[in-house]
């Protein structure tokens, strides 16, 4: 996976995100728990747009491949609102992993 696909990845979270948060009434406490959770992955995503460093390291593959990992077992489950335990669990489990990525960029571009 190269830099913009993992952008393209986190924006596509991002999206799913946007469209579960807008389905909940503002005043649901979930609906603070995933535009936080959200905040932080639009973060994240931010600053791996900015770094600048070879993607081409074992590192970053084993990074970018543990992002779609996840991102493929959560596919289509962020906008069951019905299931909200599991959107917010599922949505921390890429936040999560997101971290883990910028982490490995942060040594690479160091």
């Amino acid at each position: 996976m190269t830099k913009l696909e993992a952008v393209e990845t986190i924006g596509d979270v991002l999206t799913e995100l946007d469209v579960a948060i807008g389905s909940l009434m503002p005043n649901d406490p979930n609906h603070r728990a995933l535009l936080d959770i959200r905040t932080l992955l639009d973060q994240r995503q931010l600053s791996l747009s900015r770094q600048v460093f070879d993607e081409n390291t074992a590192s970053f593959q084993d990074a970018t491949t543990q992002l779609k990992g996840v991102d493929d077992d959560i596919q289509g489950t962020l906008r069951d609102i019905d299931h909200i335990n599991t959107v917010i669990t599922n949505a921390t489990r890429f936040l999560d992993s997101a971290t883990s990525l910028l982490s490995t960029v942060a040594k690479l571009a160091a």
